[in-house]
């Protein structure tokens, strides 16, 4: 299965299991842009072939180990990226879609021929076919997520008819080798409860580091999950799953998927999974680790997973639609600069007419190697970057998950760019009492991405609110919705500053939110600690020294502290004021702002 000459482009591509081997020994894989596009038109071709399910399924099997080498290394430039997404992470996660895309297309056609002639022997193939479609599948969905992208059309409609067709043949406990780096056999149920508490997940929301150690876990989380029959008593451990519908498995009377079947209705029960995790919790304590196998979860992994995979506080019912616009300002230093302002920019249009420009496949499979063994280095990143960004100081940006500029004279760095900050109209889709679904078109605000600090205010008389990001999605028209769920009702604009040698820092701009007479910091993401320092707030002339109580929320976009101030006229070593007392008591600070 050697290169094939451009007059031999149309020749029947040889798949015996003796000329694949050959030809995946000799795939440049120190090229993951050239590998990539070897890949993909050879097993495009491989689908249009007319050849036997075995060779067919036998083909897809041998290059598995390859496709899944540059799956790991594609995703490394879509994971924790903010929108609007630059051309360069839109060309790769184009590469890693239609290269999965391809793959699952030969699965797809060996199961059609499989369960329309059910051939003698039939079932083992088919079952292996499930199997794969299901993992390929996973990693589609995962790159959609990671991308902010919505589920393509038919993507759960297909997943179901899989678990149908496994459910109905007696197939679902048939088990395979995974692609795992050291292959273990896993059933057809393994790996549908494995997606779908992956589709779950707010992968961003956990990083790569939290996120590998629960991907090692997922044995586990599979072994406490159920899939039942019938509707369980605790509804707040239950998804859904319709069968009969593309709708993706949602909690027990949060959606309306506008469908009446029931014969076919499924149901996903986390109830032993959520007991597991509050255990861990529990065993914690104080501490902000816990070791699970030769895994460790921190307290806000676990807390995320609690959060996603069963119902909350905040989601108690179907959300009403809504009409009309909302204000938002996204990243702490721009809402700092809007909130500080006395006259508000005007408004930013919302258009959702933006023409698409299609993408050139070839061009974008030219990627560079990402490792070059003989020069013993990794990849030079300024080539993955446009060239806008090269021009820019992009590590100097350690304030904030953003592409957003800080303002020189507001950051403790001598480096940064003035910018005019401004609020953008969104149009209001639906709300909650604690949260809204939004719509923006992209190219009308600079940066936004899961986790993000969001001010938002339903009209232009409304007191600004705190927000937080909590899943996005991207449409090719242009259009951008996303979820947020209202951290704090008030909100005011702050300075912080600490003590360095008896002298003050430069202030950093934060802001400081109440909520149900708790005092929150919301602070930038910062090279180093704030626990322990002398810390003091400006506002307006106003000074007052305050004390970090506890991190009560921390993200990869911000960090959230509750504070409380020392006791007016005491020295620095007296025992601080505790957060119980009234805002309203405390005189001459900067709380009677709010």
């Amino acid at each position: 299965m050697a290169k094939q000459k451009p007059n031999q482009s149309t020749a029947e591509i040889n798949i015996s299991p003796a000329a694949v081997k050959k030809w995946i020994e000799e795939l440049p894989l120190g090229s993951t842009g050239e590998t990539s596009k070897q890949l993909y038109h050879t097993i495009k071709r491989v689908n249009q072939q007319d050849n036997s399910i075995s060779k067919q399924l036998d083909f897809l099997e041998a290059i598995a180990p390859t496709i899944m080498t540059l799956y790991t290394r594609l995703a490394i430039y879509f994971t924790d990226v903010s929108l609007p997404l630059t051309t360069k992470t839109r060309n790769v996660i184009h590469v890693t879609s239609s290269l999965l895309g391809q793959v699952l297309k030969g699965y797809k056609t060996a199961l059609k021929t499989l369960i329309t002639k059910k051939p003698f022997g039939w079932k083992k193939p088919f079952a292996l076919a499930l199997h794969r479609t299901l993992i390929y599948t996973s990693q589609t969905l995962c790159t959609q997520r990671l991308s902010y992208q919505s589920y393509s059309k038919g993507t759960w409609q297909q997943i179901f008819w899989c678990y149908k067709q496994a459910e109905q043949f007696k197939l679902l406990n048939k088990s395979f080798a995974d692609f795992s780096q050291t292959p273990q056999k896993t059933t057809i149920q393994h790996e549908f409860k494995k997606l779908i508490l992956l589709s779950l997940l707010p992968t961003n929301d956990l990083g790569q580091k939290n996120m590998k150690d629960v991907l090692n876990l997922m044995p586990l989380w599979i072994k406490h999950s159920e899939i039942l029959t019938n509707e369980p008593d605790a509804k707040e451990t239950c998804f859904t799953l319709n069968l009969l519908s593309d709708v993706p498995p949602y909690l027990v009377g949060t959606r309306n998927d506008k469908t009446s079947q029931t014969l076919d209705r499924h149901f996903f029960s986390t109830a032993k999974l959520r007991t597991l995790l509050n255990g861990y919790i529990e065993k914690m304590g104080n501490n902000d680790e816990i070791e699970v196998g030769k895994n460790s979860l921190t307290k806000s992994t676990i807390l995320s997973l609690l959060s996603n995979w069963t119902r909350n506080h905040l989601r108690v019912d179907v959300r009403k639609e809504g009409t009309g616009f909302v204000d938002i300002v996204t990243g702490i230093t721009a809402i700092h600069f809007v909130l500080n302002q006395q006259e508000q920019p005007a408004y930013d249009e919302v258009s959702t007419d933006q023409p698409v420009k299609p993408v050139d496949f070839e061009s974008t499979l030219t990627i560079e190697p990402i490792n070059n063994p003989a020069l013993n280095k990794t990849l030079n990143l300024d080539h993955f970057l446009s060239t806008t960004e090269q021009e820019e100081d992009v590590w100097g940006k350690v304030f904030e998950s953003s592409i957003n500029e800080p303002v020189p004279e507001a950051n403790w760095t001598e480096s940064g760019i003035f910018k005019v900050f401004s609020f953008t109209k969104s149009i209001l889709l639906d709300y909650s009492k604690d949260g809204y679904r939004l719509s923006v078109n992209v190219k009308t605000i600079d940066s936004l991405r899961h986790n993000e600090l969001v001010a938002v205010r339903e009209h232009a008389l409304a007191p600004w609110a705190l927000a937080q990001v909590k899943w996005l999605h991207f449409s090719e028209k242009g259009d951008m919705q996303f979820g947020l769920r209202i951290l704090t009702h008030h909100v005011l604009p702050i300075h912080v500053r600490y003590s360095v040698n008896n002298t003050l820092c430069k202030p950093l701009p934060c802001l400081l939110g109440l909520d149900q007479q708790k005092l929150i910091l919301f602070v930038p993401i910062l090279p180093t600690s704030l626990n322990g320092m002398k810390l003091q707030l400006e506002h307006q002339g106003q000074q007052s020294k305050i004390s970090l109580k506890n991190k009560i929320l921390s993200t990869t976009a911000f960090d959230a502290y509750e504070i409380h101030e020392p006791k007016k006229g005491a020295n620095q070593s007296d025992k601080l004021e505790t957060s119980e007392k009234k805002t309203e008591e405390i005189t001459n600070s900067i709380w009677k702002n709010f």
